[in-house]
């Protein structure tokens, strides 16, 4: 038996147990679990909601967009700027294809230690420096102002999620303040997109 920092340990075959630790701090293979002092997240408020609001587009939706990229190309090329044609071809490309996805259902889950959202992005409390929730009769929405250079800002579906639970989940953790639609998301929901 050895001593060190006032603990007892054990040697029992290959492992040493401490006295302090109770059985279940090892996991089945015999190895100390790291994380048995951290407390349990705890799930707050949890959700499902579609990754974006999703509009049918019928056949004359995608006529318009090919009239305008090819009209906008074919000004473009007469102004001999090639390399802005060129991106005019990639922007209605990937506009088409954008706009046959589907959205997919993701789960959100507001915990004591921060948000997750689906299985892509999780974010600490410490991460976000505010929130506002965007409350109309077409759209509930959660906006997210972050520290990350990549993205600032992030919206999120409340679908059938009361806001009024959202708000008391999160202004225990991270300040509340009021923040103004982007200009791209009310074009793009003017435009069904």
């Amino acid at each position: 038996m050895a001593e060190s920092n006032g603990l007892e340990n054990h040697h029992t075959g290959n492992r040493i147990v401490s006295s302090n630790l109770t059985p279940t701090a090892f996991n089945r293979t015999g190895k100390l679990h790291l994380f048995m002092d951290k407390p349990e997240t705890k799930t707050l408020l949890s959700w499902t909601a579609p990754e974006f609001i999703y509009y049918a587009k019928t056949r004359t939706w995608f006529v318009v967009l090919g009239i305008i990229s090819a009209v906008l190309f074919i000004i473009f090329l007469l102004l001999e700027n090639y390399i802005f044609a060129f991106l005019i071809l990639i922007a209605a490309l990937l506009t088409f294809v954008h706009a046959q996805k589907r959205p997919r259902q993701i789960t959100i889950k507001i915990t004591s230690e921060g948000i997750n959202i689906g299985e892509y992005l999780s974010l600490t409390h410490k991460e976000i420096i505010s929130f506002w929730i965007f409350k109309e009769p077409d759209l509930k929405s959660l906006h997210l102002e972050t520290k990350k250079i990549l993205q600032p800002k992030i919206s999120v579906l409340l679908a059938n999620q009361d806001p009024a639970a959202a708000r008391e989940s999160l202004i225990k953790f991270i300040p509340e303040k009021k923040h103004e639609e982007q200009l791209i998301d009310v074009i793009a929901r003017k435009l069904k997109f």
